[in-house]
């Protein structure tokens, strides 16, 4: 009995000692490990200066895809503790050698639905490579009618906006690149040279709309600087909770603003979220690989309606 009594006398008064650090007064008990985000690329320094969504990078490397194209692959974990993964192509337009087109099935003025590295191939050749691409408009899943205008190359296949909602991403044949609504396509359209169609509005004059919608996804979004010569095109993965669990419409805004963006647009995300390069100069078979992970069947390409592709002249 004693030696229980001296055992109990001595947990007492360890608790004792232990419970001025649990008091209302000081708070809760905080971990000593804290989270230290380190940029490695100029542009994922951006982000997190500029965002406050990103907790610590695990993997971040850029690369030139070509004269006027760059790349960054950035892996973090968010501010809310997900595995994230983001792509972004930087394309600069004053480069007269690049450029982006709007990207269709089979390279033909119809509707239709293929994967947008097999799109690639048929835009593909000398004189007019494709270096890499993004999918782009929402679509009818049954025909492949995308929801908003389409452009190539100077013919307007589809000029028609699904409702108020609808936005569109163009070229026009100064070379320079331009995004808005309806009322905005009226006072381009007859300079456009290539368009594809999107939805959501993340940024506006440099202005960023309230988003009501949290929904977290895959998405794909792009956003142009204010004179039109700098194009910034975002893939963030999802739906893969280890590995990249997606952004609500109210991070793209950051993300996109952070970038250089003065007006940008939510193009069409989930499974159709795609991200691929040019791995090769040549013409071989695998020249085009995917860097994203599509959400559908296990990481495979969905087929799309149309893309844009970034082509070397």
């Amino acid at each position: 009995m004693k030696a229980v009594n001296i055992l109990s006398l001595g947990t007492l008064a360890l608790a004792v000692a232990l419970l001025p650090a649990c008091t209302k007064k000081d708070g809760p008990l905080k971990s000593s490990y804290q989270f230290e985000a380190t940029p490695q690329t100029a542009l994922s320094k951006k982000l997190v200066d500029q965002t406050g969504l990103i907790a610590q990078v695990s993997t971040d490397t850029a690369y030139k895809l070509v004269e006027g194209v760059q790349v960054t692959e950035l892996r973090y974990v968010s501010n809310v503790g997900n595995s994230m993964k983001l792509f972004v192509f930087e394309i600069d337009l004053t480069n007269p050698a690049v450029t982006l087109e709007a990207a269709t099935p089979y390279n033909k003025p119809a509707f239709a639905m293929q994967p947008m590295t097999k799109q690639a191939i048929y835009e593909d050749r000398e004189g007019h490579k494709v270096w890499g691409g993004v999918n782009a408009d929402f679509f009818n899943t049954a025909n492949g009618t995308p929801r908003g205008i389409v452009y190539k190359e100077g013919l307007a296949i589809k000029t028609s906006f699904t409702d108020a909602g609808t936005t569109f991403f163009g070229i026009l044949k100064d070379g320079t690149a331009v995004i808005g609504n309806e009322a905005r396509y009226n006072e381009v359209k007859n300079n456009l040279a290539e368009a594809v169609g999107g939805r959501v509005t993340l940024i506006d004059d440099g202005l960023l709309p309230i988003q009501t919608d949290a929904t977290v996804e895959p998405r794909t979004c792009i956003g142009v600087s204010k004179d039109g010569k700098q194009v910034y095109i975002m893939v963030i993965d999802g739906r893969n909770f280890y590995y990249s669990n997606g952004m609500n419409y109210a991070s793209l805004q950051q993300c996109m603003k952070a970038m250089g963006a003065y007006d940008a647009i939510n193009i069409d995300g989930g499974g159709s979220s795609t991200f691929f390069i040019r791995n090769t100069p040549g013409f071989s078979d695998e020249r085009f690989v995917l860097r994203n992970w599509p959400s559908d069947n296990g990481g495979q390409e969905r087929a799309v309606a149309n893309g844009l592709v970034i082509i070397s002249k």
